[in-house]
């Protein structure tokens, strides 16, 4: 994974400084792997690198790195001596970052920085970073001659959960803690909506969903799972109006061609149409909310994700 941006930015917002523990290198078996990053600060910590004593002593080996502000790398076997069993080796490494280090990091779209306070870069660093703007190479980080290139995360991907009943309930507790996302939640009743709240999502309350919908990214997922058929359409016919990358309604296959028929006489192609998937989830998981919200979570996972 490269650096979100926009987690640490709401990490810092909300705390203070943090050191970021980025897991930079693994061997073996281990529990999280390559990329995978956890913020501390004082009081608190956001995300996971596994748990266990290797997470307890990255947490301690953090909190030093928040008083003395200087990078530090560190290799553990996950061994005996850690109490864990993996018998795989974890190389982190840990470094301070403030709002006026988020703020630089902003209009980035690398963070290039030495892990051993060097100030000028070597000739294969500068090379990586040329290549990288020149030919669009593909990577998340690589450390070259103790010199950390790190792939930077700024635009958020969008989705719009259309409904706030128990299967859209169900859906965002398994999205919303994924990174890099921006959830739009929309239904025409706030007492749909649960208490809890997440950072990255936009609870909305709409009388006509082309209010909203022709606000929608050209990139945006959309999930239609609202309580009403009739409501479903509006929205299958607005999103199709517009750009968007994918869609989904709940539903059977019968469903489907109900709207599909509708759909064509509203003067949408068949080509269009065909861009929603119905039913959404994965049916040999099951009918039950969270069965659905799974399904659903698993598809979105091997659409977005390498």
């Amino acid at each position: 994974m490269a650096l979100d941006y926009n987690t640490l930015k709401e990490v810092i917002d909300r705390n203070g400084p943090v050191a970021r523990v980025l897991i930079l290198e693994i061997k073996g078996s281990t529990p999280r792997g390559s990329g995978t990053e956890m913020y501390v600060w004082a009081n608190g910590t956001h995300g996971t690198i596994g748990g266990g004593t290797l997470e307890f002593e990255a947490i301690k080996s953090a909190k030093e790195t928040l008083k003395s502000r200087k990078p530090k790398l560190k290799s553990y076997p996950l061994g005996p001596d850690l109490g864990q069993c993996c018998g795989g080796l974890v190389k982190l490494f840990t470094e301070y970052y403030d709002e006026k280090a988020v703020t630089n990091l902003k209009d980035q779209s690398l963070n290039v920085r030495s892990i051993s306070g060097a100030t000028a870069a070597p000739k294969t660093v500068k090379k990586l970073v040329e290549k990288y703007k020149c030919e669009h190479i593909s990577f998340d980080h690589k450390l070259l001659d103790e010199w950390l290139v790190e792939k930077v995360i700024t635009a958020k991907s969008p989705i719009w959960i259309w409904g706030a009943g128990h299967v859209g309930s169900a859906i965002l507790s398994l999205l919303a803690p994924m990174p890099n996302l921006e959830i739009f939640w929309l239904d025409t009743d706030n007492n749909r909506f649960p208490d809890k709240e997440f950072t990255n999502v936009h609870k909305i309350i709409y009388d006509s969903p082309n209010q909203f919908i022709k606000r929608a990214q050209p990139n945006a997922e959309h999930l239609i799972l609202t309580y009403s058929h009739k409501i479903d359409l509006e929205i299958c016919d607005n999103v199709l109006h517009h750009d968007f990358k994918w869609a989904g309604l709940i539903g059977s296959k019968t469903k489907f061609n109900r709207f599909k028929k509708k759909l064509l006489s509203f003067g949408h192609t068949e080509k269009k149409i065909d861009q929603i998937q119905c039913p959404i989830g994965n049916k040999n998981y099951g009918k039950h909310p969270q069965q659905i919200a799974l399904g659903v979570a698993v598809n979105w996972i091997e659409r977005n994700c390498e």
